[in-house]
């Protein structure tokens, strides 16, 4: 049996979810044995890599090219020269594309992160090779097998874990003691995913329903000035705050001051924000996502759920908690225990540690790498109504398009 095994990870040290599962699991593997390596790799992600998010652990490969094929070469020979025993490609097109060419001792894992198209084709990129895939939510995992055709065999669902101790004096504030509910919301402010639009009818209705409350809304995003200008009549009564983005550091103070976490996203994966509002001790209000906010909230007793886009029935629940002070203490304990019985990096990485072992010790694959001549960049990364561009200048013209747009 092998005593220490060395993984590659694919993602870039920013703030994300990518980035937030390595950095809470990377420590806790390491109690396994179980060595885990952030990589990023090309221009592309050079431009997006952060110093103050990197670690011990992040290296940074071919920094000075666009070219996918010189990215998953310079992947596979640090892989060797590091003696890589697993990898994990999750969102990165040259480490995806290199799957095929890596040596067949190394083993290949995939998670599963978001519940639409794109981040299930990615997962199963590579599944010749592939010996476990991770889903972190039971949705994920049912999508991958009955619409992607992932082996049930090889599919293990481990929600994400969350560090509880930045969050231990948060959830020891008492909630609901101000006569105003303290509302919050924090993400990225646009609508589509995060569905920031609904919170003007959601205000609209607690207006209407007389419940005294703040919100407070913190994040960046395309439609911010949307958004300031939908809520501009409650921004002049105080009773909204914009606070734009806020670092690691100010989050856990956003999450003590706030008594109901207000989450309306239209999809996700296994939000570390929910996750966090939990352990923080909020009691969360957010759409059923079934199979994914029906798996990290229960209903009642850790926040409440409403069908997309309800707002009446979400300010219904909230003028219950207004009216019912001892109902939202109580919620608010019951979360953050909740969470600290299901969330953690500890309780993550453990079931990871014992597939990734697993993993290991079966046989290798009996599938010849291919030869670099044989390249192909990995399908998924390409539009079929741009292959021709370069991919310098379709991010940059993706960029001065944002800039018109928003």
């Amino acid at each position: 049996m092998k005593s220490n095994i060395n993984i590659a990870f694919g993602s870039v040290p920013k703030d994300g979810g990518t980035f937030t599962f390595y950095k809470n699991i990377r420590p806790a593997l390491e109690k396994y044995g179980i060595f885990m390596y952030c990589v990023a790799l090309g221009k592309e992600q050079a431009a997006l890599w952060e110093n103050s998010y990197a670690d011990k652990n992040t290296v940074l490969l071919a920094a000075n090219t666009y070219n996918v094929k010189k990215q998953a070469q310079a992947f596979v020979i640090w892989c060797e020269t590091m003696n890589i025993d697993i990898v994990m490609g999750i969102n990165s097109e040259a480490i995806l594309s290199a799957i095929p060419h890596l040596p067949k001792r190394i083993r290949v894992v995939s998670r599963c992160a978001n519940a639409f198209d794109h981040g299930y084709r990615i997962t199963m990129s590579g599944k010749e090779r592939l010996q476990a895939i991770f889903a972190i939510t039971p949705r994920l995992q049912d999508d991958l097998i009955e619409k992607y055709n992932a082996n049930p065999a090889i599919m293990h669902l481990i929600p994400n874990g969350i560090d509880p101790l930045p969050f231990e004096l948060a959830s020891q504030n008492e909630r609901g003691l101000k006569d105003i509910l303290q509302l919050g919301f924090l993400g990225r402010l646009e609508h589509n995913q995060k569905g920031v639009m609904h919170l003007p009818k959601l205000v609209e209705n607690l207006s209407l329903q007389e419940i005294p409350f703040h919100l407070s809304i913190a994040g960046k995003g395309a439609h911010r000035k949307k958004l300031e200008k939908a809520l501009e009549p409650w921004t002049k009564t105080g009773q909204i705050s914009f606070l734009g983005p806020l670092n690691r550091q100010q989050v856990p103070e956003f999450l003590a001051n706030t008594d109901i976490y207000i989450f309306p996203s239209h999809f996700e994966g296994c939000p570390n924000a929910l996750l966090e509002a939990m352990m923080a001790g909020c009691v969360s209000m957010a759409w059923t996502i079934k199979g994914i906010t029906d798996y990290v909230l229960k209903e009642g007793e850790t926040g409440f759920l409403h069908a997309v886009a309800d707002c009446e029935h979400m300010v219904k629940n909230i003028k219950i908690l207004n009216e019912n002070r001892k109902l939202l203490l109580k919620m608010s304990k019951l979360a953050s225990v909740d969470a600290r019985l299901r969330f953690t990096p500890e309780l993550t990485a453990a079931a990871y540690a014992k597939v990734l072992r697993n993993v290991i010790n079966e046989p290798t694959l009996n599938i010849e790498p291919l030869l670099w001549n044989q390249f192909k960049p990995d399908p998924n990364f390409r539009q079929k109504s741009d292959p021709w561009l370069p991919r310098g200048l379709k991010k940059r013209i993706k960029n001065l398009l944002s800039i018109f747009i928003n």
